[in-house]
């Protein structure tokens, strides 16, 4: 989870000051879950604790009607400090 601060928003216009404050996301916190294959996120749905307990809690703490999402896969160009 990410989460941003008025205090890191300063800090941004520290690294790009002609930033429009339209191109800024307006939400307090980022969640980036990441499976090996999207069959897996299909089963963790499917999971009888995850409908009865993780979705319904959602609520409690996500804007739901305003919740973003987006779908897409890693490119690996350097690990261990090496190109790949």
């Amino acid at each position: 989870m990410q989460h941003n601060t008025s205090p890191m928003m300063e800090d941004l216009d520290k690294l790009f000051p002609n930033l429009p404050l339209v191109n800024r996301a307006p939400y307090d916190a980022f969640v980036q879950i990441i499976f090996k294959d999207v069959q897996d996120y299909i089963k963790v749905k499917d999971d009888p604790h995850y409908r009865t307990v993780v979705n319904p809690d959602h609520a409690n703490f996500a804007d739901g009607p305003n919740t973003m999402m987006s779908f897409g896969w890693f490119e690996r160009h350097v690990a261990d400090g090496k190109l790949v």
